[in-house]
């Protein structure tokens, strides 16, 4: 049994990680704000102009991290969390299979031209950095999208081979990498040409006829009709 003082120590831990977590987190929120209303695409972002937003000294600023890398992937862990956020809640079997791609193709897109900024500070090498949450993050989308996709082949009683199923994961990485390269190409312009609802609709379209093209090579057709009717159907006696 724990000792009243014990307790009282173990809570004034607990208390004291949970304050520490709230400032990092709103000194966070500070550098997003910065890079989202004063920072042009591809600007430095100056730790003093998050401590001046985060109303902290820039040498307290350090206190909730260990230094300008520390600092650097938190901040570009959580761009990549509020643009998984978005993306995630695209990425399901409502509608047919092309508007599935459709959907999951505007949605990125329609993120990254609301946010370059943030973007553009996601994408940047992080000096001694070993990790990049932009992978990382990419890396989930795809699993997503690889679960998407293993739904529906289960859907429609699809029998593939064993070497097709292994390659599941890096066709998917390869369908997510093109459409974000396409992307970042897209974005370096000093003018987005074509217009962004014209780049979407052409690349859900290149992204589709991939898709179409090595279903048909397996000779599987792909039904154009909603997801929800295809499992309604599968139900029924």
């Amino acid at each position: 049994m724990s000792s009243p003082k014990r307790d009282t120590t173990d809570g004034r831990k607990r208390r004291w990680q949970e304050h520490n977590a709230a400032r990092r987190q709103a000194i966070i929120d500070a550098a997003i704000v910065v890079l989202t209303r004063d920072i042009e695409p591809g600007e430095e972002l100056a730790v003093q102009q998050i401590a001046d937003e985060a109303s902290v000294h820039r040498t307290v600023l350090y206190r909730y991290f260990d230094d300008r890398t520390d600092l650097d992937l938190a901040i570009q862990r959580e761009i990549c969390l509020r643009a998984g956020e978005v993306l995630l809640s695209s990425v399901t079997l409502e509608g047919t299979p092309r508007e599935i791609v459709q959907r999951i193709v505007a949605s990125y897109v329609g993120w990254v031209v609301e946010n370059t900024s943030l973007m553009r500070y996601a994408e940047r090498d992080v000096p001694g950095a070993t990790a990049k949450p932009l992978d990382e993050a990419i890396s989930q989308i795809a699993e997503q999208i690889e679960l998407v996709i293993g739904g529906f082949i289960a859907v429609l009683d699809i029998e593939i081979t064993e070497d097709d199923r292994d390659s599941l994961t890096p066709w998917v990485f390869l369908l997510v990498g093109g459409v974000t390269a396409g992307v970042r190409s897209w974005m370096s312009r000093d003018a987005l040409r074509p217009s962004a609802p014209v780049f979407t609709d052409l690349l859900a379209e290149v992204t589709w006829l991939q898709i179409e093209a090595l279903a048909g090579t397996r000779n599987i057709e792909v039904p154009d009709i909603p997801v929800e009717q295809l499992l309604t159907m599968k139900e029924a006696p």
